[in-house]
């Protein structure tokens, strides 16, 4: 009797504490009610911050839900793509048996069941297991429900062409694009929003931004015309015994860069491994004596002076000098068709001549191109550009450049330009193949420093079609040499002019095909392989390496990013940046044991 007394009696209290719970619950729901809507934002914060907290229990953590763009050739070829991987870690405080935790993973991943254990061991933090696991070992490892064991999402960049197309591809470092492309657009291929004010050349359909989904890069260049006008170019250099060069392939009727080479190049997989020397952007900064298109300046300076119905230009051989031309009335006429014009791109502005060392008697690459072009065209000065349009995923949309979207400006008379387009290169029209084929050289004995040193730079520039150009390449070489060569050693010379011509015969039997999708493919399966392949001989540590893990910190203060990543490359070191210019602080300090150590983070400021 007394017990089942005590249980009614239980059974009252409980009742009685879920209606307090219940009147409670609503009262507190009323209070609520009246609180201004800022502390429940507060409150929502709070829940999301929350809801952020690592668990306990085994499995994948909250996934980023989009990945960065991916970047494309003209024809939908990957350039740069990312990929969703894994980072497998344990919580050895929250592991109920490690013997079972380490044969469970040891099945899985392939590691030795013993090795996992020992790590568990070794350490009450948090354990790097393995790097890099893609979405199916992460699935199988969260099917095993292991207490303490965690599956991190992280986001690799990869570039698929490798050094094709580095200058204009960029790079990215911690988790930003850094240069080219990459930089330039960051917010468009990292951002969930896209407006039209990060990158305006689009037009956006009306739309004031895009998004919730990832947003792809279109490029105007041809991966088959990149690869090729790189390896010639490589092996041009090579056999010369020169170090470095510049190639430009573009359509001069449009701006359409095509193929845009700077040598030597880099992988944007392993950015930070090459010098400073190799991410130079020769074709925007490096300097050109301006006489290597001196003649070509000087015939169709005659030609606008004799206008529409003026005689035809004397032989060279017949012709005073310069047709009479002062240097000052040659630099009236290259200011007005804007040679000196700064050549912005809409993937990384050209600097202005002026800013540069040289003044009015130098010229950059690209301003070679975008001059040349001009008087070919129809007199249209066009800034060269190479993102042709972007895909947004949201909207399943492909949208294009703006039709004005691209700086261009009447530098000649249009009547007076078609007599200079089929005047000005008679001398150099090669009827065998119908190309215009032109070779350019200055010698300059160096000051200076260097009093002794001799510079020789060459200069191609071709045309094809003759009669009506469709594309424009331009080549410039320079080599530093002791002592002059001897006059009339024109071997050097015929070999470039002999590249020039192979490649404009490879673009026209090769022409760039512009594909008429507008939706990009689905990733790769080639391209995932590789990057998966690259990752593993990537892992595999050289026994110097393995001896550099037991090494003691280097001292990286007052090092620019480049150099210290660099410096400390061989330690393998998860790298941490914070700020942005030289070194400033680092963690761990110079000379401190490197042993069981996995990351290290870097301070930087610009002052």
């Amino acid at each position: 009797m007394v017990k089942i007394v005590s249980s009614k009696n239980r059974k009252k209290r409980r009742g009685l504490k879920i209606f307090l719970s219940v009147v409670l619950l609503a009262a507190a729901g009323a209070v609520l009610y009246g609180i201004p809507p800022s502390l429940l934002d507060i409150s929502r914060i709070i829940q999301s911050a929350a809801g952020k907290i690592p668990r306990n229990t085994a499995g994948l953590e909250p996934a980023v839900s989009v990945l960065r763009g991916a970047i494309y050739d003209q024809r939908f070829n990957e350039m740069a793509v990312s990929y969703r991987l894994y980072r497998l870690s344990v919580r050895p405080a929250d592991v109920a048996d490690h013997k079972h935790t380490a044969e469970s993973l040891s099945q899985v991943i392939g590691k030795k069941a013993a090795e996992i254990e020992g790590s568990m061991k070794s350490s009450r933090q948090t354990v790097a297991l393995m790097e890099d696991l893609d979405e199916h070992l992460a699935a199988a490892i969260e099917a095993l429900e292991l207490p303490g064991v965690l599956c991190t999402p992280i986001e690799a960049r990869f570039y698929p062409a490798h050094t094709a197309a580095s200058h204009v591809l960029g790079f990215m470092g911690d988790k930003a694009g850094l240069a080219g492309v990459e930089g330039r657009y960051d917010a468009v291929l990292a951002s969930r929003t896209v407006r039209s004010s990060n990158i305006p050349d689009i037009d956006f359909q009306g739309r004031e931004s895009l998004g919730a989904k990832s947003v792809d890069l279109i490029l105007t260049l041809d991966l088959r015309l990149q690869r090729q006008l790189e390896q010639l170019f490589r092996e041009y250099l090579a056999a010369q015994g020169m170090e470095g060069g510049m190639g430009l392939l573009l359509e001069p009727g449009s701006g359409r860069i095509l193929a845009l080479v700077n040598q030597p190049s880099f992988n944007p997989n392993y950015f930070w491994k090459a010098n400073e020397g190799n991410r130079v952007n020769r074709i925007y900064s490096h300097l050109l004596d301006k006489d290597l298109i001196r003649p070509i300046l000087v015939r169709a300076a005659e030609i606008e002076r004799q206008g529409i119905d003026g005689p035809p230009l004397l032989p060279e051989t017949v012709a005073m000098l310069d047709y009479g031309f002062s240097d000052a009335m040659l630099d009236n006429f290259e200011h007005r068709i804007r040679l000196y014009d700064s050549v912005s791109d809409n993937w990384e502005g050209g600097s202005s001549q002026k800013n540069l060392e040289g003044g009015d008697d130098a010229v950059t690459g690209v301003q070679v191109g975008a001059t040349l072009a001009s008087l070919v065209n129809g007199g249209w000065r066009i800034n060269p550009y190479v993102v042709d349009s972007i895909y947004d995923h949201a909207s399943s949309t492909r949208f294009y450049r703006k039709s004005d979207g691209t700086g261009r400006a009447h530098v000649l008379d249009p009547a007076l330009s078609v007599k200079i387009r089929r005047n000005l290169f008679s001398n150099w029209v090669s009827d065998k193949d119908n190309k215009i084929l032109y070779m350019g050289e200055t010698e300059r004995m160096g000051t200076g420093s260097e009093p002794g040193e001799y510079s020789v730079q060459r200069l191609f520039a071709g045309l094809t079609p003759a009669v009506h150009p469709q594309f424009l390449l331009v080549m410039a070489v320079e080599k530093n040499e002791s002592r002059p060569q001897p006059k009339g050693d024109l071997a050097k010379e015929d070999t470039l002019r002999q590249l020039g011509r192979d490649l404009l015969a490879y673009v026209e039997k090769n022409p760039p095909q512009v594909t008429q999708a507008e939706a990009p493919p689905a990733r790769s399966e080639e391209n995932m392989r590789q990057f998966f392949i690259s990752k593993r001989l990537a892992a595999t540590k050289t026994p110097e390496e393995i001896a550099a893990q037991a090494a003691t910190m280097p001292a990286l203060r007052g090092l620019s990013l480049r150099k210290a990543l660099q410096k400390i490359d061989p330690y393998k070191l998860k790298v941490s940046i914070n700020g942005s210019g030289k070194v400033i602080a680092q963690y761990p300090l110079p000379g401190v044991s490197l042993l069981g150590m996995n990351e290290c983070i870097l301070t930087l400021d610009e002052r």
